[in-house]
């Protein structure tokens, strides 16, 4: 394979499971790649929401005391490189390519899924890069996830809601034990969530991690206000501040980069506005909990005119639930379906809008240009455009936005 998406195709055709939870398989790839013992502080942050705001600040401020910071995130919006990052910028193909090289020599028939391919592929490249430390994102829940065969100096559990039912289970604590997988032995834990389940509390007494809980160990108080849109995010950057300290005495970061990289923190793609007149917000609140935080925005930061919704999302999320917040927010939604397997029909979305009760017109788009296009024509200067819920979503507005 001689380009990135020739490996990126491979990889989706090669392999049929998306998702197969377990590290044995990439345990033994790793060892044999020798990855397993990293040789830099490794963070590791998991939760339902707020993962991917968490790992910004902390690349932010990290690279602004002068470290250089390897950050695995996922999904990607754009492209690919965006999930192994070297100092806040995208790996280059050639890279990623011999790192798939690597890792396909390595594995010997072993089968490995697209999310272990990219986990060992990051690693593989934060080592190339002499980075000074590791943010490792968890994909989906944490004990079983990939980015959990490594050790963390410390964890960070940003939040416990409900989503990925049919892998995590169907309540909070069966979720909050799943995302406590991510806890050691004597390493520090940060607790994000203000009303967690009391699991993770027990999980850290039982494992021997030492659990600092937001409200009771830490607070906002004094943390700076990060740039980033949402009330979430101040207790976002307290759970940084407080994970940032516990390393202090290996990896020591001044109050100025603090607070100059929340003043300066920017994330594609969370309550991020790429428009104005009308204001245009990309937001991926795809379950209810994310779905809460941007209806609490939109209510607290309310504009003069209408809202339209520009939305879509997979069927194996709460659909109802996330409409069920959303729909005393919008004035006009407009559907736009996608594409793969996983999709919700628009036909379903329409069903499901129509239950909350709500009377407000409903339009139906063949794509994200299509659906901007006809909002625009119809919005005035003082309304808002909210276009929300899948990834697929954020990132068919980014392209129309971003060409």
């Amino acid at each position: 394979m001689k380009t990135l998406d020739d490996w990126l195709r491979w990889q989706e055709y090669q392999f049929l499971l998306s998702i197969k939870l377990g590290l044995e398989r990439i345990r033994t790839v790793a060892e044999r790649m020798d990855l397993l013992q990293l040789p830099v502080p490794v963070m590791t942050v998991g939760g339902t929401n707020g993962k991917g705001s968490t790992c910004a600040m902390l690349t932010r401020i990290l690279t602004l005391q002068g470290y250089r910071v390897g950050t695995y995130t996922s999904p990607h919006l754009l492209r690919y490189n965006e999930r192994i990052a070297i100092d806040a910028e995208p790996a280059s193909d050639a890279m990623i390519c011999q790192a798939f090289a690597a890792i396909d020599k390595a594995r010997d028939g072993i089968d490995l899924t697209y999310f272990e391919f990219g986990t060992l592929a990051a690693v593989w490249c934060f080592l190339q890069a002499k980075v000074d430390v590791i943010v490792l994102e968890v994909g989906l829940g944490g004990r079983l996830d990939a980015c959990n065969l490594w050790d963390a100096d410390v964890a960070i559990i940003t939040s416990i809601g409900i989503d990925h039912e049919d892998w995590l289970g169907s309540t909070r604590k069966a979720i909050g034990r799943e995302k406590a997988g991510i806890m050691r032995v004597g390493k520090p834990v940060i607790s994000g969530d203000p009303q967690p389940p009391a699991i993770l509390a027990s999980e850290a007494a039982r494992i021997g991690a030492r659990l600092l809980q937001y409200g009771q160990d830490f607070s906002a108080e004094g943390v700076p206000q990060p740039a980033l849109l949402g009330d979430v995010q101040q207790q976002n950057a307290a759970c940084v501040v407080t994970a940032l300290q516990q390393l202090r005495e290996v990896l020591p970061v001044s109050p100025a980069a603090i607070a100059e990289g929340l003043r300066t923190v920017s994330l594609t793609g969370r309550m991020q506005r790429v428009h104005k007149q009308p204001e245009v917000i990309l937001d991926v609140a795809h379950n209810p909990h994310a779905a809460k935080e941007l209806a609490l925005w939109l209510k607290k930061n309310p504009v003069a005119g209408k809202t339209f919704a520009i939305f879509s999302i997979l069927a194996d999320k709460d659909i109802a639930g996330v409409l069920e917040i959303m729909a005393t927010q919008v004035d006009e939604w407009h559907l736009v379906p996608l594409s793969g397997s996983r999709a919700a029909s628009c036909d379903v979305l329409v069903e499901k809008i129509q239950a909350c009760h709500v009377q407000v017109p409903v339009h139906i788009h063949p794509d994200f240009q299509a659906a901007w296009s006809a909002v625009y024509l119809s919005a005035e200067k003082q309304d808002r455009v909210v276009a929300f819920g899948s990834f697929l979503v954020v990132s068919g507005m980014l392209e129309v936005f971003v060409p």
